[in-house]
């Protein structure tokens, strides 16, 4: 196995006992595989989470450094770690090789390194076998709970588990065909695995976004969203996922007390759940409180740098505060995020667009109206990739192709016509007789 280097002219605190488990890297022959390792090393992340003695970074810090080209040292430095877990992942069909290595960045030296073959059915021994080495390298002392604790897995199929990893893949794409797409993983894992409750947390989240973002006119997402969280909540009663999943649901409800009520509880079981604070952030917009709301649309950026939808909300509160020094920081910010994320992810529509709004901020339409373009021409049917093409399109002053994207929309089953007459990007279409015409009894 190749190790990052070392350098040996940085030294960090002898007491400190952080610990940062790198994004596993994938080396496997199979396409799109990275989900396998990226779950691996989330999954490994949980199990130490768990040891009171030890701090870990977290999953969505540590994601940021994937296939990161820096030294060590420089690792530990910017990580506030003094060891580094990092390691390989080699998966053909049902065969796993999975190499490890942690290392002792104070020292400089690597305390141990082990390669595990096997078959998938192996994949929790194998985490557990990592989790417990570390533990007897870094001479920790366990309380029985912990022992029990650093043993358990959400589940013991493997099927379930790669099932579920493969919708946790798809879940934040937004795209309909993508929701959908999760929806089924998620309900194979549970066909397998009645009693997974991260499978159940997650379905609850695909529900609700696909309620949210593509078919409000059909409750029956909520109902099972909601039905979906409690459930994982019975078999996990400290799921933070779930009690996010929850808080959504309840957003969409309208009961904004109890969505409030449920993310704090998410936030108080892991306080790095990005998509709870960006819940809350969305739930103190509402509630007229942007200045609260901008604390949390920062940390979802602070734990969750890929999660983009993040900058258009940051931006919007900002303009609702009129703080145009910061307003105009994040706006610059996510011009500089776009570029580099949307080579790694070419297939987010979604980017495209938000690129394509955050660059008429600033005034370069002309780039503008090219990356809008992009983004529908990856999902040219997805209703909200057309209805943001269409918000897009009023903002700049082309009401002709704004209609046809607004009628496109609706024909692609947008139907939240409440949304359309209140939507600030589309105030400029009011007067618009092919508007009104839309508008008209609805």
């Amino acid at each position: 196995m190749t190790s990052l280097s070392l350098k040996s002219n940085h030294r960090i605190n002898k007491n400190n006992r952080k610990l940062a488990v790198l994004p596993f890297r994938n080396i496997g022959s199979e396409n799109g595989s990275d989900y396998f390792s990226d779950g691996l090393t989330e999954e490994i992340i949980i199990r130490l989470s768990r040891i009171k003695e030890l701090e870990i970074a977290s999953r969505n810090t540590s994601m940021r450094y994937k296939n990161s080209e820096l030294d060590i040292a420089t690792l530990g430095r910017e990580l506030k770690a003094r060891y580094i877990l990092q390691g390989t992942v080699r998966k053909h069909d049902s065969d796993l090789r999975i190499s490890t290595e942690l290392i002792d960045v104070e020292k400089d030296s690597g305390l141990w390194a082990e390669i595990y073959n096997g078959k998938m059915a192996d994949v929790f021994e194998i985490q557990e076998k990592v989790s417990k080495k570390i533990v007897k390298s870094l001479q920790l002392r366990l309380s029985t709970k912990e022992k029990i604790a650093l043993s358990k897995s959400g589940t013991m199929n493997s099927t379930a588990f790669d099932a579920n990893l493969r919708a946790r893949e798809f879940l934040f794409r937004y795209t309909k065909s993508y929701l959908l797409l999760a929806i089924d993983l998620f309900q194979k894992a549970l066909d397998i695995d009645p009693k997974y409750a991260a499978a159940y947390a997650g379905m609850s989240e695909a529900c609700a976004m696909l309620y949210e973002t593509h078919d409000k006119s059909n409750l029956l997402w909520l109902e099972q969203s909601e039905q979906s969280a409690l459930k994982a909540l019975i078999y996990d009663p400290s799921s933070s996922e779930a009690y996010s999943a929850l808080g959504l649901t309840y957003v969409n409800k309208g009961s904004l007390d109890e969505a409030l009520t449920s993310v704090q509880k998410a936030i108080s079981f892991d306080p790095n759940n990005f998509f709870a604070y960006w819940i809350r952030g969305r739930l103190y917009r509402m509630k007229d409180r942007d200045s609260e709301a901008v604390i949390d649309f920062n940390k979802v950026l602070e734990l969750n740098g890929g999660f983009h939808s993040a900058y258009g909300d940051l931006q919007m509160s900002y303009e609702k505060l009129e703080d145009k020094e910061n307003l105009q920081e994040t706006t610059q910010r996510a011009a500089s995020f776009y570029p580099d994320y949307l080579l790694h992810n070419p297939e987010d529509a979604r980017a495209y667009q938000f690129y394509a709004f955050t660059l008429e901020r600033l005034d370069r339409r002309k780039e503008a109206k090219i990356e809008m373009g992009k983004g529908v021409d990856i999902n040219p049917n997805d209703q909200i990739i057309i209805y943001n093409a269409a918000c897009f399109y009023a903002l700049i002053g082309d009401k002709t192709a704004s209609i046809e994207n607004l009628k496109k929309a609706i024909d692609n089953g947008f139907g939240n016509y409440e949304y359309m007459k209140h939507d600030p990007d589309l105030y400029s279409l009011k007067n618009e007789p092919d508007f009104i015409k839309l508008m008209h009894g609805k």
